[in-house]
């Protein structure tokens, strides 16, 4: 076996640009495959981590339909009112926080503009993580106060201890976050009231009620669906468990993978055929050595068997390198989208069982493309190949 391996690998030297350029198309299918694939294993880890730190307990109130998600101001859409204390009174709710989102005038170190404001209710940070980088967060019941993002902060060149103007009225800068907090960092977080007041509003555009223990999600969230219909005479808000907004963006973020999966694929057959073609070419200008062998005494087994191997090994080597290029393509996209999105929407993973699998897939691709290049030099016969010229 060692005798038949070291003439394949002879074989496959003995033409290295030949050899180069057929890897080259098993490395173009296998980078696009382990790159697709580890970047939406990526987004899922990165979404997982979102849901379980906001936690399965917890119930959102959005008005219409679900779509966003959680995390931006892309989640936060068309106001609307709610009876906080009869809400409260719900069988199975437990702690209620609100939040606002709006468009707001900012003055602050000779810079003006517009610019986006999360107003929130005192206990949202029990809901939900804000890494800080510079200062702290609100306490309980207090006003007039303003966490900026980074981004924010660095171009209005203030950080805790400033004041910023927003909507004229003066805001102490008590704090700066960063995006680890899924948050963008262009935006400014103020308490839920001091936005009211400015917006002479008592709207907010999302509700987020964690379940009371010993009470089941599902039963509580049709409780307050029921409770709404009731309250509001219509279905113009949309409740949702954090497990099923969980299932909407794992079966989208599925969908994605296996259409982009697909593409790679048949990146992959090309690289397959190449092999293929390779290999019938190679059969052609060794025949008189299969003829030298056959006459030795090789076995019609063991010819296939060297045509194979020199197959599978091309296959093989371009999965050993397209899983490396792969795999730093999906570093530097997750590392691109933290600065370019200013967030940590992605996390860098790859699994074990992903290089496995591929580096697998492709010595099977090669020594699949290979087996009827290696059936027909096994049929060859050895007078005929002898003669060959």
């Amino acid at each position: 076996m060692l005798d038949l391996f070291g003439i394949a690998v002879r074989g496959l030297l003995h033409r290295k640009k030949r050899s180069w350029l057929t890897i080259v198309g098993i490395l173009i299918g296998i980078t696009a495959v382990v790159a697709l694939v580890s970047l939406g294993e990526s987004m899922q880890r990165a979404v997982k981590r979102s849901f379980e730190e906001l936690g399965y307990d917890v119930v959102m109130i959005l008005p219409g339909e679900l779509g966003g998600g959680f995390g931006g101001p892309g989640s936060f859409s068309t106001p609307f009112e709610i009876d906080v204390d009869a809400l409260s009174t719900v069988e199975g709710v437990g702690e209620i926080g609100l939040l606002n989102f709006q468009s707001v005038y900012v003055k602050a170190g000779g810079k003006e503009g517009f610019l986006d404001a999360l107003g929130v209710s005192g206990n949202i940070f029990s809901f939900f993580k804000v890494e800080m980088v510079e200062g702290r967060g609100f306490t309980e019941g207090e006003r007039g106060a303003a966490i900026l993002g980074r981004e924010v902060a660095t171009e209005l060149g203030i950080g805790a201890g400033g004041t910023v103007l927003i909507e004229d009225r003066p805001f102490a800068v008590v704090g700066v976050y960063s995006a680890d907090s899924r948050l963008d960092e262009d935006a400014i977080i103020i308490p839920l009231a001091d936005l009211q007041e400015l917006t002479g509003t008592r709207a907010v555009t999302m509700v987020l009620v964690r379940v009371a223990p010993g009470y089941d999600v599902s039963e509580t969230a049709k409780r307050i669906e029921d409770f709404l219909r009731r309250s509001r005479g219509r279905r113009d808000l949309s409740v949702q468990t954090m497990e099923e907004v969980h299932e909407v963006v794992q079966r989208a973020l599925g969908i994605l993978g296996a259409f982009l999966g697909g593409i790679a694929g048949i990146a992959l057959l090309v690289g397959g055929i190449g092999v293929m073609n390779t290999m019938y070419t190679a059969v052609l200008e060794r025949t008189r050595e299969i003829g030298v062998m056959k006459a030795v005494g090789a076995r019609n087994s063991q010819i296939a068997l060297i045509f194979l191997l020199e197959s599978g090994l091309m296959g093989l080597a371009g999965g050993i390198l397209g899983t490396g290029i792969g795999s730093s393509l999906n570093f530097i996209a997750v590392f691109a989208a933290k600065r370019a999105l200013g967030t940590g929407v992605l996390e860098y993973g790859i699994s074990w069982w992903l290089v496995l699998g591929a580096l697998g897939f492709s010595f099977l691709v090669g020594a699949v493309a290979g087996l009827l290049p290696a059936r027909a030099a096994a049929r060859l016969d050895p007078v005929e190949a002898l003669r060959y010229e």
